[in-house]
Formats: structure tokens, C-alpha cells, sequence
């Protein structure tokens, strides 16, 4: 009976771990839709949801339960991130439903979710700036990072392990939507890109205090996006554009120096949105909205976005393979053991999961989302 009993523990014990290690989430926006291309109210307006993902039998990923928590398909589509620890998600919300205008307007709401037991739990609600989208906390857990592309400013939180505090709003030298965001390892640098400004800044950070470096990056046309290797050498952001529809690209930056510099860009289909580097380190994956937000009179208009892989090796891409996408998608993320790539549609409301074997991509199923997929995000390994 004990040797029972212990197997049993260990059992759940084996349980337990990897589904810590392994949570995945999508962030759905459901009061967003596009009609000729511009985002308008859908009918009837439903609430937007946090999903925590899960693998079926047949290899698809779905959603497992879901929670009532606002968010927007508003900015890249980086407006969840998990503390260092993974006991704590926070979910920005770039924009929500005015139903009395029967528009949709800027928010600055931001929620904290508990996920360390077994439901995830609301513990705080605050407010960051209009716009609030991309976020993403220092290596040790002690402040996040947030950029408000609507207002043009970034915030930064103190966080306790549990709720957010002293917030704190920074300046930069032109508003110019600043979207993209990435904290290096070692905890003492950041990037934040601007999108309309074409711009990517350097922010120092000393403990409490962040300061933005003057002298910018100038990179065009539109950065957005940006993931960085896990050693932080290297960054990979997507070039978004203007929204003409033209093709779109992936630029590598080199960050090993005092300065910042680009070493190489990579032409993808147009509008690169969800980007993602694989646990591994050796690919990057990208979705592209591939005209599918324009409206479909444009002769540049088409109905599926694309899925982009290419290899990485020392700072280096390469293209690998390509997929249909979904319909006007946003996030993407490599499964956190790297076999499996995930993707979002807003308008089909769908969850793709295509699988990845270092030379093939292979559709497997899609599965709904109770709203526009805006955002994914998994818990680091």
C-alpha cells in the first residue's frame, strides 16, 4: 500500500510540473472586427476572455477554460506576459466598446491574474496610460515594463511578487506609437520600437530608475515586434509597414555593442504580426497578415495570412518553410517544446495549430476561440 501510495505521488507529481512549465494562453478580443477593412463593433458585443490552452489527443491545441479579462487586438500582439516565476499573468487592453457611441475607444486597463493554484484568479485591476499594449517585466521580477502606443509614453510598475504599484510614466523624445518592447537578460537595458516614428530606442535601467538613451535607431518602414535570443546578443522585429500592403520584412539587430545595429533584414509576406523564436533557439517563426486586414476590394487583399519559418544561427535567418495562416491573424507562438506552432485568427476566431519538424510545416486542425485572437503567450522554460 505505501509503494502505492508513493507511485501515486510521483505520478501527480509528473503531472504537476510540466503543466506549470507548460501553460499557454490567448488573449481574445471580442469587440473588434473589421468590416472593408476597419475595426468596428461586432453584434452582439460579447465580453473579451483570457483562454488557458491545452493539446487534444489529435494534436490540436484548445482552450480549456477561459476567464472574463479585457484586452485588445490593438498594437503588437505581445499584451500578456507571465512573471519571471510564472505564478503571475498580467493582460493589457488596448482599446473597448463604447456602446453608447457604438465606437471603439482607447483603455489603459491592465489585469493581474494569479495562476499559481488551480484556477486562474483576478487579484488587481489598474491603470496604465492609453493604449496599453505590449508589457513585459525585469529578469527579477521587481518592475514591469509598459508601452502605451495610443498616449506615445511608456509605465513602469513596481510589482510585489503580487500586485502592481508606483506607477511611473516615461517620456520618450516623440510619441510615435511606441509598440514593441524587450528587456535584455541582464536586466540593465530595453528596446522599445515606434512604430510611427520609425524609431527604436534604448532604455537603461539602474535598480528603481530607467532613463531613455537620446540617440535612437532609425529603422523603417514600421517596427513592431520584438523577440530577442535567449543569450540577448541578438533581436528579431518585425517590420509592420504603414498599412499599405506592401510586403513586409524581419529585421535582425545586433545588441552586443554599446549601440544598437541592424545586421540584417529578411523579406516576409506583408504585415508581420505574432513572432517567435523556438524554445530551442535555432528558429523563428512569424505570421503575417498577408492583406487579409485590408479590404477585400484592394487588389492586395488576401483571405488567409501566412506562416513564415526560418532558421537562426548566430544572428543569421534563413527561409525554411511556409503555411496558410488564419484570417487576419495576430499572435503566434512556438509550443513550449518546440514541435508545435500556434496561431490566431481575429476575424475566423480560430486557434491553428500547424506542427514543426525542423523542415516541414503540416496543418494538424484549428479549433474556435470565444474571441478574436489578439494575443499569445507561453511561460518560459
Amino acid at each position: 500500500m505505501q509503494r502505492l501510495y508513493l507511485l501515486s505521488c510521483a505520478a501527480l507529481l509528473a503531472f504537476a510540473s510540466p503543466v506549470r512549465a507548460q501553460t499557454v494562453v490567448s488573449a481574445n478580443d471580442a469587440h473588434s472586427i473589421l468590416r472593408n477593412g476597419v475595426q468596428v463593433l461586432p453584434h452582439p458585443l460579447r465580453p473579451d476572455s483570457l483562454s488557458f490552452l491545452e493539446k487534444n489527443a489529435d494534436g490540436t491545441w484548445k482552450v480549456r477554460t477561459s476567464i472574463d479579462v479585457p484586452t485588445s487586438v490593438i498594437g503588437p500582439p505581445t499584451a500578456v506576459t507571465f512573471s519571471p516565476d510564472g505564478k503571475i499573468l498580467v493582460v493589457s487592453a488596448a482599446s473597448k466598446a463604447d456602446q453608447k457611441a457604438g465606437t471603439i475607444v482607447p483603455d489603459d486597463e491592465i489585469t493581474v491574474v494569479d495562476v499559481s493554484g488551480p484556477q486562474p484568479r483576478i487579484i488587481q485591476r489598474t491603470g496604465s496610460a492609453p493604449g496599453a499594449t505590449t508589457l513585459r517585466f525585469t529578469p527579477d521580477g521587481h518592475h514591469l515594463l509598459v508601452a502605451n502606443g495610443k498616449s506615445g509614453v511608456l509605465t513602469w510598475f513596481s510589482f510585489d511578487g503580487h500586485s502592481l504599484s508606483d506607477r511611473r510614466v516615461i517620456s520618450l523624445p516623440v510619441s510615435g506609437f511606441p509598440g514593441g518592447l524587450a528587456i535584455l537578460p541582464d536586466g540593465k537595458r530595453a528596446l522599445v520600437s515606434l512604430w510611427q516614428a520609425d524609431r527604436v530606442y534604448t532604455l537603461h535601467i539602474d535598480g528603481d530608475q530607467i532613463s531613455v538613451e537620446p540617440h535612437p535607431l532609425d529603422i523603417k518602414p514600421g517596427p513592431w515586434n520584438i523577440r530577442l535570443s535567449r543569450d540577448g546578443h541578438y533581436a528579431v522585429m518585425g517590420m509592420l509597414g504603414h498599412g499599405e500592403g506592401l510586403p513586409g520584412a524581419l529585421s535582425v539587430l545586433d545588441l552586443s555593442g554599446n549601440s544598437v545595429r541592424e545586421i540584417q533584414r529578411v523579406p516576409v509576406p506583408n504585415a508581420p504580426e505574432g513572432l517567435d523564436i523556438s524554445p530551442d533557439g535555432q528558429y523563428v517563426a512569424v505570421v503575417s497578415q498577408n492583406g487579409s486586414a485590408l479590404s477585400p476590394s484592394s487588389p492586395r487583399y488576401h483571405d488567409r495570412g501566412i506562416v513564415t519559418v526560418l532558421s537562426f544561427h548566430d544572428g543569421h535567418l534563413a527561409p525554411l518553410a511556409q503555411a496558410p495562416g488564419t484570417l487576419w491573424p495576430q499572435g503566434l507562438t512556438f509550443s513550449p517544446d518546440g514541435h508545435d506552432i500556434l496561431v490566431q485568427g481575429v476575424m475566423d476566431r480560430s486557434l491553428l495549430t500547424l506542427s514543426w519538424n525542423g523542415t516541414q510545416l503540416r496543418k494538424v486542425g484549428e479549433s474556435p476561440l470565444p474571441g478574436g485572437g489578439a494575443d499569445l503567450e507561453k511561460t518560459s522554460p
